[in-house]
């Protein structure tokens, strides 16, 4: 709850052009805030093209 609470405060206080770029900031904020060693993050920007549902990406940071 504490991560879902930060990331959409992060998330709302942030002006970002590429869903890459808010990806690896929520990447890098949990990783440096919640002592997590690794992490899988999929972001969807639901509107960001039009003629498609949303645009995504998935990334994996940190040590397994």
């Amino acid at each position: 709850k504490a991560v879902a609470k930060r990331v959409i405060q992060f998330v709302e206080e942030s002006e970002f052009q590429l869903v890459e770029t808010l990806a690896e900031k929520v990447a890098q904020l949990i990783l440096d805030e919640f002592s997590v060693p690794w992490i899988r993050l999929k972001l969807n920007k639901t509107g960001a093209i039009r003629g498609a549902r949303d645009v995504g990406i998935l990334i994996e940071r940190g040590t397994r």
